[in-house]
């Protein structure tokens, strides 16, 4: 397990040294949890970014009692709320398992602790949140480039695990569409391929 955890840092800051990999990741607590289990509660301030070993994270927020999903992280991927983390304010948002999840917790208040003076630690953490923001940066675009059918050919080619493994109506408001519209998208395309 080590070793994952290991090429996960490596992956957000290529320059870490590997002999300060064990001590990054002993900062971190593994964490078994079921499907539904909340990480993060709307109103909760955030203190700690989520690596996911195994299963699903799906971040979302309720909007007049309709669950919006704003982002799903799937294995290998770091998560957190940086708005409530770096201004330590109530969060919007929900962080949940999509699935029973294994997952790796980096709590910034143990950090603070046990690692404030040592600067891997600091660096791996800006990095780390660059690194979330670049992956929210991403999202965004997606709404801002391209069409509903065009964000679904993008998810289509770069993140097949979410067509796998997230539920329609899940899906279509991480889309931005309503599950009838998804639908049609879905069938048109099926439509194309015959």
């Amino acid at each position: 397990m080590d070793n994952n955890i290991h090429a996960y840092i490596k992956r957000v800051s290529e320059r870490i040294p590997d002999e300060d990999l064990p001590l990054l990741a002993s900062w971190a607590e593994s964490r078994d949890i079921k499907k539904g289990a909340v990480l993060l509660k709307e109103g909760d301030v955030c203190r700690e970014f989520y690596l996911v070993e195994k299963g699903y994270l799906r971040t979302w927020y309720n909007k007049d009692g309709v669950a919006i999903n704003l982002n799903f992280t799937f294995e290998g991927e770091f998560t957190t709320n940086l708005k409530s983390l770096n201004g330590r304010l109530p969060s919007e948002l929900i962080i949940e398992a999509g699935e029973d999840t294994r997952l790796w917790v980096f709590n910034l208040d143990v950090r603070r602790g046990r690692f404030e003076s040592d600067s891997q630690i600091v660096l791996f953490v800006r990095r780390l949140a660059i690194h979330v923001m670049l992956v929210a940066e991403e999202h965004s675009n997606l709404f801002k480039l391209y069409t509903p059918a065009e964000r679904y050919d993008h998810i289509e080619r770069n993140n097949p695990k979410l067509l796998q493994r997230v539920s329609l109506s899940q899906l279509a408001t991480y889309l931005g569409v309503t599950r009838e519209t998804l639908s049609r998208i879905r069938a048109k395309k099926s439509g194309q391929r015959l």
